[in-house]
Parts: structure tokens; sequence; C-alpha cells
């Protein structure tokens, strides 16, 4: 693989960009840590500096007012007043200034003991003014210097920030090696725990990738940790069952429709052929018969072609009314007479005018070819519904079937002779066309004794599906 490829497909890395981003982070997280403990270790060091030299000098001061100049005092220059350097030991120098020698003297000093309390203390960079006095070189800047005034006399000493910059500078460095190994330390943690994470999913993708139409039945393995990754899986599982059993359902449609498509095949094709075999061939009763079985093929290429539109919500949305469908119905020839009853107030529903009319179609004639001498039919409407009630005097359909005789292909034993005109293919474009249309198919049991069936559809403008 290319550089570009492979930078391209990086780019499109979640583990890569969940890295980097942990990373980035990170980084900018420490940088700002690492600045902020520079400045707060600076501060924290100078306050010590400048402690220890406020004592200092107070000491100093204590022993100035108490006892006058210590001996071992020199005179420094200085431009206005006196100024002494004090003895001390070490490298630290102490300076005492005060306007003239006279404030200075032994009576003097100790009438200003009890200014003490009242000393103001002064520290920050070494004025220009005591740069000279203190004995400092270079750059003021590199030094710090505390002053205490006290009862007009001050006395000032400085110390170098050189150690102060070098314990910065040293922990600075220290910051550049510990920094970079600590951002790849989280970059390579980060990398680990994100592909940990998305272990999962990969486990996924590839048993997806290995599933065919042939093992539908296979699913993606579940973690088992309760997350977005284990819903994920049990979702994917949820859809292939779903294709699983939508394959199988069309396998079984394809494989009973070709049965009972062969059947009025061979009917036909056994009638032309004894008729042709025949010098004495009756071909106006062959020709009943053929157009017999082309009327029970053309019935089941409507149906399968009307499940095939269901399937696919390719129903047209027109405005109709119920009243002329089940009238239009109700007008056909059946073996036993019909009863209707519509109510005069039904508003028009709005769907496909011809599938409600072979739904409505099929349950009659479903009613008709199981009752004994009548079957009626009812329209009823309320606010939200409309329901065509079929009712006959036959056997009934027992209540531990009535969800079976709404699949496809199924009917009941008393209706699987070719005489009863039944593909088992009625009920279920019945029950797909009222789902389509938002509505639904009811079983019951008839007042007439026999079966009840209620086809429910719902009124124009109610359809929220």
């Amino acid at each position: 693989m290319s550089v570009r490829g492979w930078l391209r497909r990086g780019r499109g890395s979640v583990r890569l960009r969940v890295t980097l981003l942990a990373a980035g982070l990170f980084a900018v997280t420490l940088v700002v840590a690492s600045l902020l403990l520079l400045q707060a270790l600076e501060g924290t060091l100078v306050d010590d500096l400048r402690s220890a030299d406020r004592a200092a000098l107070e000491q100093q001061a204590t022993r100035v007012f108490t006892t006058g100049l210590p001996p071992g005092s020199v005179a420094v220059g200085a431009e206005v007043g006196a100024a002494y350097e004090l003895p001390a030991d070490g490298n630290q120098r102490f300076v005492l200034m005060a306007p003239s020698d006279a404030v200075l003297t032994s009576n003097v000093l100790s009438e200003r003991a009890d200014s003490l309390r009242d000393q103001v203390v002064y520290t920050g960079p070494v004025p220009m003014a005591s740069a000279e006095l203190l004995g400092i070189a270079g750059d003021p800047a590199s030094f710090d210097v505390t002053t205490l005034s006290v009862g007009g006399v001050t006395l000032a000493t400085a110390s170098p920030l050189d150690a102060v910059r070098d314990t910065i500078a040293a922990t600075r460095q220290l910051l550049w090696i510990i920094g970079p190994a600590l951002v790849v330390l989280v970059a390579g943690l980060a990398w680990l725990l994100a592909g940990r994470a998305l272990r999962p999913v990969h486990a996924v993708t590839s048993r997806v990738a290995a599933i065919g139409s042939n093992s539908l039945h296979e699913r993606v393995p579940v973690p088992a940790s309760q997350d977005e990754i284990a819903e994920l899986a049990r979702t994917m599982n949820g859809m292939l069952g779903r294709l699983e059993s939508a394959t199988t359902t069309s396998r079984r449609l394809v494989s009973d429709a070709s049965h009972e498509l062969r059947t009025p095949v061979t009917v036909m094709r056994t009638e032309l052929e004894v008729a042709r075999r025949s010098p004495d061939a009756d071909w106006d009763a062959t020709s009943g018969v053929l157009l017999d079985e082309l009327d029970r093929m053309q019935g089941l290429v409507d149906d399968l072609l009307l499940l095939a539109r269901g399937d696919e919500r390719a129903f047209a949305q027109t405005s109709f009314s119920i009243a002329d469908v089940v009238r239009d119905v109700a007008a056909r020839t059946r073996r036993v007479p019909l009863e209707v009853e519509v109510a005069q107030d039904v508003d028009p529903l709005v769907g496909d005018e011809d599938a409600v009319r072979r739904a409505v179609d099929h349950i009659v004639a479903n009613a008709a070819r199981h009752a004994a001498t009548r079957v009626l039919i009812a329209v009823e409407a309320d606010d939200e519904e409309v329901t065509v009630h079929v009712d006959d005097d036959g056997p009934g359909i027992p209540v531990e079937r009535r969800h079976d005789v709404v699949r496809r292909f199924v009917r009941l034993d008393e209706g699987r002779t070719r005489d009863g005109g039944g593909a088992g293919l009625g009920l279920a474009v019945t029950a797909d066309v009222a789902a389509a249309h938002g509505g639904r198919l009811e079983i019951g049991d008839s007042p007439l004794g026999g079966a009840r069936l209620d086809l429910v559809l719902v009124r124009a403008g109610r359809d929220d599906h």
C-alpha cells in the first residue's frame, strides 16, 4: 500500500482518530499545567527567598535599635544622607541608610525602638539608587531586594535570583523530557484501549462480511458488556433475523406459487392432449375447462402481484367509497345468497380502491364457499375506523387456527380440495391490504353460527402509520 493510501486509510480509522484526540488533549493539558507549575514554583521560591531576607533584616534592625551601630560597620558612599554596610556572616550584604549621621546615634535609635512595630517592608527588583550601595554588579534584574524602614532608618539587602532561575530552568528541562514521554504513553494507552473497545466491532464486521444469502441463520457475536456495541450487535442480529424470515417467506412463496401454478397448467395440458388424440373431442367442453383453469391462474397471479405490491408498499392513494366497493362485490353471483347492510354516513377512504375491492372479494368469497345457506355483509363506521363485517353460517374457524389462516398458502383441511377454489392466498392478501391501509383483519365468531371476518380500515385523514 502506498503512503498516500495508508494516510487515507488512517484518516478514516476511528482508532487513530481517538488516539490522536486523546494525545492532543493530554498534550494541551500538560502544557497548560506545566506553565502554571513553573509560575507557581517560581513564585514560591521567590517568596521563600524574600521571607528569609526579611527575617534577617528584622534581626539586624533589632540589634541596631537596641545597641546602635554594631562594631565593624563601614560607611559607604551615598548621594543623600548616610549609609553603612553592617557586618554579616556569609556573602549576604546588609546596608543601613539614614537621612544623616545624627539619626544613627545610640540615643536617637533607642528612642525609635518602639517604631519597629510600624516597619514598612519593600520587596522587588533592586532600585537603581540602591544597586551601587548593595554592591550589585551586572543586571539588577538578576537580584531581588528587600528593605525594612523603621523611624526614618532603612535597612536593605539583596539576594541573587540565580538559584531560583536555575531551579526553574532545571524543572523546565525535566518537563521537556517527561512531557513528550507522557504524551507518547497516553497515545499508546489510548491506542490499546481504543483497539480493545473496537475489537467487538471488528468481530461483528468480519461475521457480517462472511454472512451470505445462504447463511442468514448465522448471527454476529454479542459482547458481554452492556454498552452501545452490544446494542449494535443485538440490533444487527434482529435485522439478520428479519432478513432470514423475509428470505424464507420469499422462497416459500416462490415454491408454493410454483406448485399452485403447476396444477392449472397440468390440467390444461392434459385436456389439450386428450382432445388432440380423440377424433370425437368436444372442443366446447375442453375450452370451458381451459377457461376455468385460466381464471384460476389469473386470480392466483393477481394475488401474487397484490402481495408483491403490499410488500413494497406500492399501493395507490386515492379517495374512494367503501360502500360502492362493497355493493360491487356483493353484486357478483355466489353459491349462496348475500345480504348487504351499508351505513349511509360512511366518509370516503384514502387508499388503493382496487386492492381494497379484491380484499373484500376474498373475505366474501371465503364466507360464501364455507356458508351453509347465507352470508351477511355489513359496513359500520365510527369516528376513527370503517369496518366491513362478513358473517356466514358455516362451520366457522377454530380459535387455534385463526392465526394460521392469514398466512400465505395455508388452508384448513376442509378447504384443501380444488373444488373449494382456494389457493390459500385470499385471507393473506386481505390481511396485507388491511395492514397497508393502516387497518387489520379480525377473525371471530359470527352471530349466524359460523365465522365473522372483519376488514377494519382507518377513515380518511386518520392514517398515522
